[in-house]
């Protein structure tokens, strides 16, 4: 069975509509450009079983939160390791299909999410709001590794069955971070309005794409659009301006999922980038101007900026930018991402749309 098929499925068990198109599957970007599937070789380490219940605490230490503890980041990093792991470990393989239709590269890609799927892993309690975050980014990075493979079908080796279990688990994960950040937002806490409402929306929208439920991809577009709501005039973001140190790192942080959720929109016939008059270029200009000369976030933040940190602009700084560029040719901008590098962002699920 192709994997039209195993999408016609969901829909009916789903009930989702894409907004392109009455009764069309919901798409993603890399379904613009389809891969030929291959048996170019392709290792895959025993995946690594990720647990039901996640527990993480922050590491800030001041109010703003823009100072890290040292002490208290290390034992963050030693809990989040083992999801970074998984993450990369499905977006390699998932960035390899894409580069030369490794059929057993797309297997490896959902051997890791029927391990996930297996365990139940992330769908238990939350011990804090930090875990709350990395159930979301998680989600968000194996939701588009997934999208990424999705078009090789019966090549992956895994049976129809097996990835309605797989895409099962998807909306399981995608729902309780809907729930919870719904939840934020009618206590009115900042991470319903900040850069953690944005990764959520981009997370949520991935994964329903990824088993076709218009609910799920509506909250995420409705997500995107909270979020350019917020820019000011200038092209900043408020509460990514009250992170002190910090203000511009959380701008490029946001600026992330927001992009890659306009281009989600696109595939789907959703202009997105032209919503509320195009403010997301506002702010895609007004970042991109700090990356090279910062004074005007330190001016308006009230503090030194720790980015680009030690005046070396990183690939994560600028890499969600690809698409972008593809859409709206900007020399400067180019330039900036000339120098970043083009390397895979982990909470993008790897490489950017191309």
């Amino acid at each position: 069975m192709k994997l039209r098929c195993v999408v016609a499925a969901v829909v009916l068990l789903g009930g989702g509509v894409a907004a392109w198109g009455a009764g069309a599957p919901l798409r993603s970007p890399w379904d613009a450009k389809p891969v030929k599937v291959t048996a170019a070789s392709y290792s895959c380490a025993k995946p690594i079983v990720l647990p039901k219940d996640i527990v993480a605490a922050d590491f800030y230490s001041d109010a703003k939160h823009s100072i890290i503890d040292e002490k208290r980041k290390a034992a963050y990093d030693a809990v989040q390791q083992q999801f970074m792991d998984v993450m990369d470990e499905a977006e390699k393989a998932a960035d390899e299909f894409q580069k030369n239709g490794s059929a057993q590269a797309a297997a490896c890609v959902m051997t890791v999410l029927e391990t996930q799927a297996a365990a139940a892993a992330m769908t238990g309690s939350m011990s804090t709001n930090q875990a709350n975050y990395v159930q979301n980014w998680t989600l968000g990075g194996l939701a588009i590794s997934y999208l990424k493979v999705r078009s090789a079908g019966a090549a992956m080796g895994a049976s129809p069955e097996q990835m309605l279990v797989v895409q099962a688990w998807m909306k399981t994960v995608g729902t309780q971070v809907e729930d919870w950040f719904q939840a934020r937002r009618v206590k009115g806490t900042t991470d319903s309005q900040n850069n953690h409402n944005y990764w959520a929306g981009f997370s949520v929208m991935a994964a329903g794409i990824a088993v076709d439920d218009a609910k799920l991809y509506n909250w995420g577009e409705g997500t995107y659009k909270d979020g350019v709501s917020r820019i000011d005039g200038d092209g900043t973001l408020p509460l990514e301006m009250a992170r002190g140190q910090r203000a511009l790192h959380y701008h490029l942080f946001a600026l992330a999922p927001l992009v890659t959720m306009a281009e989600m929109g696109e595939a789907n016939g959703d202009d997105l980038y032209a919503y509320d008059h195009n403010k997301l270029h506002l702010l895609v200009s007004r970042t991109m101007a700090g990356l090279v000369d910062n004074h005007y976030f330190a001016s308006k933040a009230g503090v030194v900026q720790d980015t680009p940190e030690g005046g070396k602009i990183k690939s994560n700084d600028v890499v969600w930018v690809t698409p972008y560029l593809r859409r709206f040719p900007d020399a400067g901008i180019a330039a900036l991402l000339q120098r970043g590098g083009s390397h895979p962002y982990s909470y993008l699920g790897g490489l950017p749309p191309q």
